[in-house]
């Protein structure tokens, strides 16, 4: 039977990674990428959190597989989002039922672990509890009740971390001052966390011996999320040492796989920044034009690495798996329902004076749709705008809901709901660019180019880059290339990673023929987000009006493998491209 290992690192962004195993820095993901395929990962809802994992286990988007947030409802008030969120079968579920032995470790939204078949464990088990190492509880069903008493002893404490393992994220520990700053006890609780997952992986490898494992770690995520916006001098190694720290990790895993295993390494991104995946081990070969995928594709290899498929799922299959010859179906358990209130119980606990919990306000309904949303925004502004739209018949004000419903009908090129929006987000957030930018598209979409104008130019002192994006577009809509431009540059001076910056700036220099600095733009997008197909297309477009058609035929080809429609690719070729 085949095994496969499949790393979930919080954190990577690819443009990093590139960076750091091109280098050598990050000796052990190097190797594994000299002996398999990396790549850009896409798709990601969110950088990070429940949605964005989900998607990786069942291939499928939040709106389809339940899990978006980090609580949900249920009869007893609100609890941590859990098995019970999920709406499909996870990868490791499916397997199961295909008689493939599975397990997790710390797997986002997976608690209780106890509950899945296999041998998992939960979210919970890293997480100490208590100031003493002997007054740390292991947190009901957490794990497998057969493998408590092994798993108790495995985990470690943060004040089992000592000084000296701190030293290579902060070499100057004198200059932190412990009675004002808790840099350091952050950084041993955080240590501590990761050795604890490695720990119990490292046992499922070697004790257990499972087919398939699923590892979740979190270290560089919370390291970036915790640092990477504080500028102290002594604190500039703890990121890079975080990286390192995992490299080490995973080149602990790796080798304790052993070569016969596919391993997987892949994270959803950071900071809007595409994610990684990293193929390596049996059955991958070098491909010289392997690009990356997205994060809908994660759940189809995996399957295929077991000789299952399910042709229902949207992502495709990212590498050859050894074996080779049809898959079959694979299972798909049933999904038990959400629990009820048992009203009997409630009621006679009423009758004692013990009243039920307190039920979620219609404000917190109304954001959990709302964020929905706006995952949903680039990729489906129909169905993002529904969503709003339900999140406003439970809060009218949610300025997210009003946000995401403004950016949907433009998208969408529907200009009557415009006025209505823009004067409820005037009254909720009057300081915002939100309104303006409504009216502004309004009278863009209307024809009505001198109205939009003043309306625009007060979006563009919105500090949102979404609100910002949108703005550009609507002057690239009304015929003025440089307001778009103007609001393209101010976009990278908050944010010189941006993407969709760069690619609008190679649209206006090209628009003025500036084909240098229109290439100089795309290939600064394309190391930030190689996968993105505008961007080829917008390659080609540049190669063909400078008579380079060999190039635009290969950027053309590109952009189509990543997704773009055979349609632009022929205009980006032939030089008739529409911004």
């Amino acid at each position: 039977m085949p095994r496969l290992l499949l790393i979930g690192a919080s954190g990577l962004d690819w443009a990093g990674f590139d960076a750091a195993t091109r280098s050598g820095r990050l000796t052990e993901l190097a190797a594994l990428r000299a002996r398999g395929v990396a790549g850009w990962l896409a798709g990601a809802p969110v950088s990070d959190g429940p949605a964005a994992w989900a998607s990786i286990a069942t291939g499928l988007q939040p709106e389809v597989h339940g899990v978006w947030r980090e609580q949900e409802e249920w009869p007893g008030g609100l609890r941590a989002s859990g098995k019970a969120s999920w709406r499909v079968n996870p990868v490791w579920a499916r397997l199961a039922a295909a008689w493939v032995s599975t397990a997790s470790v710390a797997w986002p939204a997976s608690r209780p672990g106890a509950d899945w078949p296999g041998v998992h464990i939960d979210d919970r088990f890293p997480q100490s509890s208590a100031r003493e190492p002997q007054d740390w509880a292991l947190p009901r069903r957490c794990v497998p009740d057969d493998v408590r008493d092994t798993m108790r002893t495995r985990r470690v404490h943060p004040s089992q971390i000592s000084g000296a393992m701190l030293v290579p994220f902060v070499p100057a520990r004198a200059a932190i001052d412990p009675a004002r700053d808790d840099v350091l006890p952050a950084l041993a609780v955080g240590l501590a966390r990761a050795a604890t997952i490695q720990s119990a992986a490292v046992w499922m490898l070697e004790e257990v011996g499972v087919e398939a494992l699923f590892v979740h770690q979190p270290c560089i995520g919370q390291a970036r999320a915790a640092f990477e916006r504080r500028g102290e001098a002594h604190l500039q190694e703890v990121i890079p040492a975080a990286w390192r720290f995992v490299d080490a990790l995973v080149g602990r895993l790796a080798a304790l796989a052993g070569q016969d295993a596919l391993i997987l390494i892949v994270s959803p991104g950071w900071g809007g920044a595409p994610g990684v995946v990293l193929a390596a081990g049996d059955g991958v070969g070098a491909d010289p034009d392997f690009l990356g995928g997205s994060l809908l594709d994660i759940a189809p290899t995996v399957l295929a690495r077991f000789g299952l498929e399910d042709v229902a799922l949207p992502g495709r299959r990212l590498i050859s798996v050894a074996g080779g010859g049809p898959l079959a179906p694979a299972p798909s358990p049933k999904i038990e329902p959400p629990a009820r209130a048992d009203a009997a119980l409630v009621y006679a606990l009423r009758r004692r004076g013990y009243r039920p919990p307190p039920r979620p306000s219609r404000a917190w309904r109304a954001q959990g749709l709302a964020d929905l949303a706006l995952m949903m925004l680039d990729r489906d502004p129909a169905g993002a705008g529904k969503a709003a739209q339900a999140a406003l018949l439970q809060d009218p004000v949610n300025v997210t809901a009003l946000r995401v419903r403004v950016r949907a009908h433009v998208a969408l090129e529907e200009a009557d709901p415009l006025p209505a929006l823009g004067d409820a987000l005037l009254r909720a957030a009057p300081d915002r660019g939100w309104g303006p930018l409504a009216h502004g598209a309004y009278h863009v979409l209307r024809n009505e180019r001198s109205s939009a104008s003043p309306w625009l130019l007060r979006a563009e002192s919105d500090s949102d880059v979404g609100t910002l994006l949108t703005t550009a577009a609507v002057w690239f809509a009304a015929s003025r290339p440089g307001g778009a431009e103007r609001v393209f540059k101010a976009i990278l001076a908050k944010e010189p990673s941006n993407a969709s910056a760069e690619v609008g700036l190679a649209v206006c220099a090209a628009g003025r023929r500036d084909f240098m600095a229109a290439e100089a733009s795309l290939t600064r997008a394309l190391k930030q987000d190689p996968g993105r197909p505008a961007i080829y297309l917008q390659f080609a477009q540049v190669y063909a009006r400078t008579a380079r058609k060999a190039e635009a035929a290969r950027a053309a080809e590109i952009a189509v493998r990543l997704g773009a429609r055979p349609a632009m690719a022929a205009a980006a070729v032939a030089g008739r491209l529409r911004a």
